[in-house]
């Protein structure tokens, strides 16, 4: 079961939502939740520090260097004091914590196997280096030793879920993740998905996983073709209706992926709603 939530704060407003969650599921579990906020050692290195300082008007990039990391160590103490404060308004038990590293690697240090990270898809940083900073939340997710729930742009009170299943071990412990939270959190109805080929005898064999793993009511449809296709149109069709995605996070061998890609990068990018991931 959760002992920590920790939520990734960098300012965004999909970290913000990802501290709605925070606080949401701390109050529903009655667990504490810490805001994280680590500050990038990547938007201190020379190249992005050089173009800076000529945007700027410093003649060199050690003029700034010092001057940019106490401004960027203020505006996360200002940040956390912020969520700080929507934390006591709301209730809910928290703690503050600040760090200077590679954003995801800090953040996955912090936890521990039996917490849950809360990240939002966006980070602050996409809007001007993309390419330079890459995806954060893919980065915490793919790392984390701990659950990972990528929020969205918009807080959603979770009422009911889809569970992605395949019948491997990580969706197994994700059906087992779900069946935990299920009262807890109130969830009113689990619908579960797997995707396979064709009709076959595997349908069975999913059937009694589930039975196994699942002490809570849920619906099983099976849909046919390609997972990734498959899962993304229906959690978009059902997008107004569900309100999370939990699934296993990195079935595939990393071989398998470079050759034809990880179903779970897929949905974390083409989502519209929260996506739970369980190693």
């Amino acid at each position: 079961m959760i002992s920590r939530i920790l939520v990734g704060i960098d300012g965004s407003k999909s970290s913000w939502v990802a501290s709605d969650y925070g606080i949401y599921l701390s109050k529903k579990l009655k667990k504490p939740v810490i805001g994280v906020h680590i500050v990038d050692i990547r938007l201190l290195e020379t190249p992005f520090v050089e173009d800076l300082a000529g945007a700027l008007g410093f003649t060199t990039y050690a003029d700034i260097t010092p001057k940019l990391k106490e401004v960027l160590d203020e505006r996360g103490r200002a940040l956390l004091d912020q969520f700080a404060k929507k934390c006591r308004e709301a209730g809910a038990d928290c703690s503050i914590a600040q760090a200077f590293g590679i954003v995801a690697n800090e953040l996955v240090n912090m936890a521990d196997p039996e917490d849950l990270i809360i990240v939002g898809k966006t980070g602050i940083h996409n809007k001007f280096a993309p390419l330079f900073l890459g995806s954060t939340s893919e980065a915490v997710a793919r790392k984390s030793k701990c659950p990972v729930m990528i929020s969205t742009d918009k807080f959603l009170e979770i009422k009911k879920v889809i569970l992605a299943f395949d019948g491997r071990e990580k969706s197994i412990h994700a059906a087992q993740y779900i069946n935990d939270l299920y009262n807890d959190l109130g969830i009113e109805e689990l619908t579960v998905i797997t995707v396979l080929e064709e009709k076959s005898e595997r349908e069975k064999h999913i059937k009694e996983l589930l039975d196994s793993s699942l002490q809570v009511p849920y619906k099983l449809n099976f849909l046919y073709g390609y997972p990734d296709e498959e899962l993304e149109k229906f959690i978009i069709d059902n997008k107004d209706k569900y309100q999370l995605v939990a699934m296993g996070a990195y079935g595939e061998s990393r071989i398998k992926e470079l050759i034809l890609g990880s179903t779970t990068s897929f949905i974390i990018n083409k989502s519209p709603i929260p996506v739970l991931l369980v190693k």
